[in-house]
């Protein structure tokens, strides 16, 4: 299989994910084995509903305008992997 950088973006999550009042984003890049990008995009959205830096705390729904962007899947070789995935920037909405 190959591998695929995946560089996302996710806008209108609560804010209590990163200590705000407010409604943030995030950025983040991944790093996923598949097939085709088609198969990376799908397997990155799964992991990051698992991401516990994404676990709303029980009674928080999220937004219904909530969403997630792929700004970029490319194909790289393995050795450009890294050990882990990074974390999250995260930004409050309109700055």
């Amino acid at each position: 299989m190959k591998w695929f950088k995946c560089l996302v973006e996710g806008e209108n999550f609560p804010g209590v994910l990163a200590n705000s009042d407010e409604l943030i984003g995030f950025f983040t890049t991944r790093f996923v084995e598949a097939e085709t990008p088609e198969d990376a995009e799908m397997k990155v959205l799964a992991n990051l509903k698992n991401e516990q830096s994404l676990q709303l705390p029980e009674g928080v729904s999220p937004p219904s305008n909530a969403k997630v962007y792929f700004e970029e899947i490319e194909e790289v070789l393995v050795s450009e992997v890294p050990d882990v995935n990074a974390g999250f920037s995260f930004y409050v909405m309109g700055t």
